[in-house]
């Protein structure tokens, strides 16, 4: 289990609803939660939460509760202050959006799975030669449903990372 600390106006965090956090109130600290969009609060109920919240986090949610005139508080219900300094600001690498690694994928590959469609043949490195009954999705996120010829049942596959390559008749 995790543990989480909340940004809230109520008295316990789990009242927040009753004295919420609005909406409005969040552009005070959109610069900050832009700034740190690597970091993942959730803005629920009237409150701002961070799962799995730790040392590194806590100065800079203390900054936004001081913003929206509210405080941080744990799962438990103890508050948090930076009165004697102890949280400094999240490292700089927090200030990225971590969302989505970047993925060089070989122009050859990419060539190959654009030009895919429904009843072409595939041939993968495991399962052998395979026929494409179904395309979902794009760029990265192409999956491909792909009867096998040993398989009862069709695959699923990421077309850019499987180890796929056009079927070559012998």
């Amino acid at each position: 289990m995790s543990y989480d600390l909340h940004i809230t106006k109520a008295d316990h965090w789990i009242f927040s609803d009753k004295n919420p956090i609005t909406e409005e109130e969040l552009e005070k600290v959109a610069d900050l939660l832009e700034t740190y969009r690597g970091i993942p609060f959730l803005y629920q109920d009237g409150r701002i939460t961070l799962c799995r919240a730790d040392e590194r986090v806590i100065g800079l949610m203390i900054d936004i509760a001081n913003r929206l005139d509210a405080r941080v508080q744990g799962d438990e219900g103890e508050y948090y202050n930076n009165d004697d300094n102890k949280y400094p600001h999240p490292p700089d690498y927090l200030r990225e959006d971590l969302g989505e690694p970047e993925i060089e994928i070989p122009e050859e590959k990419q060539r190959f799975v654009e030009t895919l469609q429904i009843n072409d043949e595939i041939y993968h490195r495991k399962y052998g030669k395979g026929q494409i009954i179904e395309v979902l999705g794009e760029g990265l996120d192409t999956e491909l449903k792909v009867m096998f010829l040993e398989g009862q049942r069709p695959k699923r596959l990421l077309a850019y990372f499987a180890p796929i390559e056009p079927y070559k008749q012998v």
